[in-house]
């Protein structure tokens, strides 16, 4: 007998369980950073602490100098501040590990798969997310990245998708081909299915960000600016980079949609900036 599933999610509540399991993942390096940063801060308030504490009440063996701290405060101050971003590393670990665990189980009671949001297709994925992906797979070699991101979004080198200038924007007739296009290109490749799709873990997020997440207006600024700058870049290089020029050098076909994702890229960067 098939197991019973719930009734499938709207697009919304989906995304917003996406987004849940998605922000648990943050970068483990980065917060180790930070907690560094975090331990090493309490050491110098700490040993501040020791010093002035050294200076008021401790023995003075020569009148009118300071007092010497003694070697085994400074080690003991040094210890007690990376164990304390020792500790906070572990504490947020735990809480991050929970976090995805809880969200985990949300997306499974929904009838979702948390560790392949493409099972069922792209569907939770927004148009801007989409293209900020695919320009990032335009732009990587050959190599294990390359082919998780065709196993995982049915990308591929001959797709109808190109830079320098783009070929579709958000929200039209093309962007919706293009989900069709890959969508089936999973489908060919028999990708529809968790035994083939790739594992989208914990750890696999937390470095590449691959789940699909809520489109807020951030979001949305900084995914165009991902492919928007990415088209603007190859267009220098094909057309020059004196854009004034580009009248004399991009071909008549393609002069407007050059000059679009130019204008896109400095609106884009002037919105994230004001931001």
């Amino acid at each position: 007998m098939d197991r019973l599933r719930t009734e499938p999610p709207g697009i919304e509540e989906e995304r917003e369980h996406w987004e849940s399991l998605a922000s648990a993942c943050a970068p483990p390096l980065r917060r180790l950073g930070s907690f560094a940063a975090v331990g090493f801060t309490a050491f110098i308030a700490l040993m501040t602490g020791v010093v002035l504490f050294y200076n008021l009440f401790g023995p003075r063996y020569i009148e009118g100098q300071g007092v010497m701290v003694p070697p085994t405060a400074f080690y003991w101050t040094m210890a007690l501040g990376a164990a304390i971003s020792t500790a906070g590393y572990a504490v947020w670990m735990a809480l991050s590990a929970h976090s995805y665990s809880r969200a985990a189980r949300r997306l499974e009671k929904a009838g979702l798969d948390p560790l392949h949001p493409t099972l069922g297709g792209l569907r939770a994925y927004p148009d801007e997310q989409m293209l900020a992906l695919r320009a990032r797979y335009e732009g990587l070699g050959e190599g294990s990245l390359k082919r998780r991101f065709e196993r995982t979004f049915g990308f591929e080198a001959g797709d109808a998708f190109e830079l320098g200038p783009l070929s579709t924007l958000p929200d039209t007739f093309e962007m919706n081909a293009l989900r069709v296009e890959w969508e089936t290109n999973l489908l060919l490749a028999g990708d529809l299915d968790a035994a083939s799709l790739p594992d989208i873990t914990w750890w696999r997020e937390s470095r590449l960000g691959l789940l699909p997440r809520q489109p807020d207006r951030t979001s949305r600024l900084l995914w165009s600016r991902r492919y928007t700058d990415a088209s603007v870049r190859l267009l220098k290089r094909r057309y020059g980079y004196r854009t004034d020029r580009w009248h004399e050098t991009v071909p008549e076909g393609k002069l407007w949609d050059a000059v679009r994702d130019y204008e896109d890229s400095r609106r884009i960067h002037v919105g994230l900036h004001r931001r």
